[in-house]
């Protein structure tokens, strides 16, 4: 960030934003937004025009926040808290960043003019057409109608190279003293050159951590955010059914006499029981090309932790790939897991995963992908590891050995 201004007294505006800051927790979803302003980090810049986030830092432009009305502060920061509650940062996934921020604005600003919250000098982008609907919904009809527009106007070949239209109109959070405002918009995308899952992690634990503190003071969350949270909280694969499957496939796996079923103390009857005592390896890969969201990489996470917690084999190891083994971590059966930072974000090769499979022969392997890659070819004889591939979003996806199971987001 560039030098800050010497013209300001920054220890009077600090305290001119506390009492911007103390009216968010006069507002509704007080708690809730309240514990998710105080997990933020704040800092006034000079080279953005207006005021903008990345889900745990918000910054602010000095000359733009002393240039609104006073009660219109408090407007823009529960904007800028609401991108972060709802996680629109996650839930962007591949989508036009431009029209993401114009769809979750629209929800955003409805919701404020709705709850009686001033835009005293700006001119909000909000539709209530659109109320009642969520973010993606909005996102999808926005984009089917811009797509109408190029249509109409001849197509891309019309333009000459220039620029295609968009139905997002002009900025609504300007600077009023320069007339100018931030071409990103307020919704910062991660550093390219530095992706990784902690800041997606931090943000979804931030929201979760407010949720609960809402909770505590008998808040109902939106139910946008609720579902939100459920989405990447909670495990969307069958995995008691498919690990059941993956059972039947370990030929190590028969009835034995070893000791009595627990169930039937006065009967000797055989229990089913891995002769080596279960799940002893099971490998996970992560796919973390380009083509992987941080949305994703919370997918897989929610997905690992539950096997593990669940089904507690003796070892896990988790291994990203890209084109070639990024990372690879080992979780004993007493290890706890709560994130890994993700490296890579480069092409996609299986031809290192199927390598590892080889040399290191675990019990079962589970590979997590869009598969967007040639596929892998099978592993020789001899080698007889079960492996289930996750294909996120591919459904023309295949795999010349394994079970292959598709995750829709």
């Amino acid at each position: 960030m560039s030098q800050l201004p010497d013209d300001i007294d920054y220890y009077a505006l600090d305290r001119m934003f506390d009492k911007t800051k103390s009216k968010v927790f006069l507002g509704k979803s007080a708690a809730f937004l309240g514990s998710i302003m105080c997990s933020m980090n704040f800092s006034w810049v000079n080279d953005i025009e207006t005021a903008c986030t990345d889900g745990i830092n918000l910054w602010w432009n000095p000359y733009f926040y002393l240039a609104m009305p006073e009660e219109t502060r408090a407007t823009i920061l529960v904007h800028e808290l609401k991108h972060p509650a709802r996680l629109d940062m996650l839930r962007r996934g591949t989508r036009d960043p431009e029209l993401w921020n114009y769809a979750a604005d629209i929800v955003i600003n409805n919701e404020l003019i709705r709850d009686g919250y001033s835009f005293k000098g700006f001119k909000p982008w909000f539709n209530f057409d659109y109320e009642g609907w969520i973010t993606e919904d909005i996102y999808d009809d926005l984009y089917a109608k811009q797509q109408i527009l190029i249509q109409q106007m001849a197509g891309p070949a019309a333009f000459n190279g220039g620029p295609l239209p968009s139905i997002v109109p002009s900025p609504w959070l300007i600077n009023p003293q320069t007339n100018k405002w931030d071409k990103a918009g307020d919704l910062v995308e991660p550093d390219p050159t530095n992706i990784n899952s902690a800041l997606a992690h931090k943000v979804l634990n931030t929201v979760v951590a407010a949720s609960h503190q809402a909770g505590l003071a008998g808040e109902q969350l939106p139910g946008e955010v609720e579902v939100t949270l459920k989405r990447f909280l909670q495990p969307k694969l069958p995995w008691e059914t498919i690990l059941f499957n993956f059972f039947n496939e370990l030929a190590k796996v028969d009835y034995s006499w070893a000791r009595p079923n627990r169930r039937y103390q006065d009967i000797y009857l055989p229990s089913l029981q891995d002769e080596d005592g279960g799940l002893d390896h099971i490998a996970y890969f992560l796919d973390v090309s380009g083509s992987i969201s941080d949305g994703d990489i919370i997918r897989f996470h929610s997905e690992f932790k539950y096997v593990k917690e669940h089904f507690e084999p003796e070892k896990m190891t988790m291994l990203q790939f890209d084109t070639i083994i990024q990372k690879t971590e080992v979780f004993l059966k007493e290890d706890p897991f709560e994130e890994t930072h993700v490296i890579g974000r480069g092409g996609t090769s299986l031809q290192p995963v199927r390598q590892w499979i080889i040399d290191n022969k675990p019990t079962a392997v589970v590979v997590f992908s869009d598969l967007q890659c040639t596929p892998m070819e099978a592993l020789p004889p001899g080698v007889n590891v079960p492996i289930i591939w996750v294909a996120l979003n591919a459904a023309g996806a295949k795999v010349n050995q394994g079970q292959l199971v598709h995750l829709r987001e």
